[in-house]
């Protein structure tokens, strides 16, 4: 009785072992395929899921956002700011409405005129050569480092701008005084441009 016991029980181990193969081999040929795809850091994947934390924090930014608070404050200041600049110092006064051509103009200016300069002044220095005008885009393969960093925050800025401009020209259009719109497109400016 003990045999059968002991073969049941070496028939079992084989059965397990015949399991445990068949899950390495099959997460094998998985990886495998993934390194056929281009994919050699499977792990990364999981970065996927990061979407949701966005939808997560809509009721933050929702909250943040309300009138008469402290990025209020910070958006008026900033628009005013612009306004300033603007008029050369005539004024620094700001309709609601004129508050998101302030934002916007700013966004404007950084993501073409200063993040573009840094960009280009970024693929120049990075190259040994410098700037090849005839064929730019060519030279960023190689670069590493600041100049890198400057090459792809303008591209990361232009990536974001048509979000930006279509929430913008919905609020100027549907709702031009909704202080709560004016300050979650000041928030979107204020991360972008400053942080």
């Amino acid at each position: 009785m003990s045999s059968d016991a002991d073969r049941a029980e070496a028939k079992l181990r084989e059965q397990k072992e015949r399991a445990k193969d068949n899950l390495r081999e099959g997460k094998d040929t998985f990886l495998q395929r993934l390194r056929e795809d281009g994919i050699v850091h499977p792990q990364s994947l999981a970065m996927a899921g990061f979407g949701f934390v966005f939808l997560a924090a809509v009721p933050l930014t929702s909250w943040v956002a309300q009138p008469a608070g402290l990025l209020e404050k910070a958006v008026n200041g900033l628009c005013s700011g612009i306004a300033f600049l603007g008029t050369a110092g005539a004024s620094s006064k700001v309709s609601p409405t004129g508050k998101i051509a302030a934002l916007s103009t700013l966004y404007i200016a950084m993501t073409y005129a200063f993040s573009g300069a840094g960009s280009a002044a970024g693929v120049a220095s990075g190259c040994e050569e410098g700037r090849d005008n005839l064929h730019p885009r060519a030279q960023f393969a190689d670069l590493k480092g600041l100049p890198l960093r400057l090459y792809s925050a303008h591209y990361n800025m232009m990536e974001m701008f048509p979000g930006f401009a279509l929430s913008a020209a919905l609020t100027q259009t549907m709702a031009p005084s909704d202080q709560t719109l004016i300050n979650l497109l000041g928030l979107h400016v204020i991360s972008k441009v400053f942080l």
